[in-house]
């Protein structure tokens, strides 16, 4: 199982169109998590659909850390309030984030991944920070599982300066591809999104990006890479295969999500497929999807500026 325990969610109805519950029991779970799983379990509140928050439960599950999810990000259909600045009609498909309000508790800005200590005193944000905590957290409960970030200071430092880069060069461009609208804007995020992932592939040093290993790098990218189907559904683009390094980065996709603890973790293509249709249609308003229409990077966005309720 991915964790032991789903958190049912109560709330007062605003949607304007009926919505099956959003806690779900993620799917494979184990009723106990080996290795790091001693200790009092986290709070996860995550997103099924979320690959940012996707990063974090493989970091979990990879470690064993036993864990309370909280599907916490929902959508809704909202009606105008007549004081935006385009007709009403234009918008009357428009969904937005319903955030679970434990994770407002938590993480005013309402982001997934947000994890805390089962008492919710302590609380951690923001995805490639969450991976680095679960590295913490199996050493401090003595488990036997591998750290994402490799123990030497050199490789670790290493390791970091590229989730950084894949987080720029592939997460960006696949919410470009998604989101803008213009065709030759879409194309060159993809071009960019490629030569990401080329680099990548001729970077790794092993089966794995920092060796025979799943790490911190891996982590970031994957559930990108899972997702670029999406691309390739909805816009028409293909990562290439016959490239120099195309063997290589299949290769590394095929064993990543070949993992055990990883395709638990893997949502349904068909299911993924049917929501992002949101971004790709241009009818999701999340401060990601708002950030990426103004013209910034998707982890660019401003809380105030790209806010749920910004147009």
């Amino acid at each position: 199982m991915l964790a032991r325990r789903a958190r049912a969610l109560v709330r007062t109805p605003l949607a304007l169109v009926p919505r099956a519950p959003l806690a779900r029991r993620p799917r494979g779970a184990r009723a106990r998590s080996a290795g790091g799983g001693g200790g009092a379990p986290l709070t996860y509140y995550s997103a099924w659909f979320c690959p940012f928050a996707h990063r974090a439960t493989i970091a979990l599950e990879h470690h064993g850390i036993d864990y309370e999810w909280v599907e916490a990000l929902g959508w809704e259909r909202r009606e105008a309030s007549g004081d935006e600045d385009f007709d009403a009609s234009e918008r009357d498909d428009w969904w937005y984030h319903w955030k679970h309000p434990d994770l407002l508790r938590a993480n005013p800005d309402g982001m997934v991944p947000t994890i805390t200590s089962a008492d919710g005193r302590r609380v951690v944000t923001e995805s490639i920070v969450c991976c680095q905590f679960a590295d913490g957290v199996a050493a401090a409960r003595g488990g036997a599982s591998a750290p994402l970030v490799p123990a030497d200071p050199w490789e670790a430092a290493r390791a970091l300066v590229w989730a950084s880069r894949v987080n720029t060069t592939v997460t960006s461009e696949y919410y470009k591809c998604l989101v803008r609208t213009d065709e030759t804007e879409r194309r060159e995020a993809f071009d960019r999104l490629v030569e990401g992932l080329a680099h990548f592939a001729e970077a790794k040093r092993g089966t794995f990006f920092s060796g025979e290993g799943l790490g911190i790098v891996d982590c970031v990218l994957l559930p990108y890479a899972f997702r670029l189907y999406v691309l390739e559904h909805y816009r028409g683009f293909a990562v290439p295969r016959d490239r120099p390094w195309s063997d290589a980065y299949f290769a590394w996709l095929d064993a990543a999500t070949g993992l055990p603890n990883v395709a638990k973790t893997l949502p349904d293509k068909a299911k993924y497929l049917k929501h992002v249709a949101k971004y790709a249609h241009g009818a999701a308003r999340s401060k990601v999807g708002n950030a990426v229409r103004r013209g910034a990077n998707a982890d660019d966005y401003d809380h105030k500026i790209d806010g749920d309720a910004a147009a």
